[in-house]
């Protein structure tokens, strides 16, 4: 597998990089709050686990629960100094929507609207519905917890528990 010059350039001068596998399973192009392009390396940075997060704007439940996994990630960034990235893969019929649910996921970050990675992902993982919550291994791309959305109540007890698991 050949690595990009960018990828080499980086990783010679000790610059962030994301690791090949994980790559191979999410892709690297994603967007950031602000909608702008970002690089799996800048979402990922150093984190152990990555979330895979797979939601709608027009699914009840989905609204319900993500407010939870919002607290969830952020109570995790100032009671435990952990940065845990999540990645929105959107179900929403349209772009507009999409962005619009999107917004009120501060801090994730998100596959372009149609990124044929979602469906491909929710098959991998056997998403039957959603909200669906995957957690990985962010250096080897492996899974750590299927389903974890059933978890998130736990608190950042829960994010011990995978941390665990790797």
């Amino acid at each position: 597998q050949k690595e990009s010059t960018l990828h080499l350039v980086l990783r010679l001068r000790g610059g962030a990089t994301a690791s090949a596998p994980l790559v191979d399973l999410v892709g690297n192009t994603f967007l950031d709050g602000e909608g702008n392009t970002v690089d799996l390396a800048a979402v990922a940075k150093d984190a152990p686990l990555i979330g895979i997060y797979f939601s709608a704007h027009w699914c009840g439940p989905c609204r319900h629960f993500t407010p939870s996994l919002v607290e969830f990630k952020s109570s995790l960034s100032e009671e435990e100094d952990v940065d845990f990235p999540i990645i929105f893969g959107s179900s929403d019929q349209d772009e507009a929507a999409m962005r619009e649910y999107f917004g009120s996921m501060e801090g994730f970050n998100a596959f372009k609207f149609g990124d044929g990675k979602i469906e491909a992902l929710k098959a991998k993982y056997g998403a039957s519905g959603i909200p669906w919550l995957v957690v990985v291994n962010a250096k080897t791309g492996e899974l750590v917890l299927n389903e974890a959305d059933t978890e998130v109540p736990q608190g950042p007890k829960a994010y011990k528990k995978w941390l665990s698991a790797i």
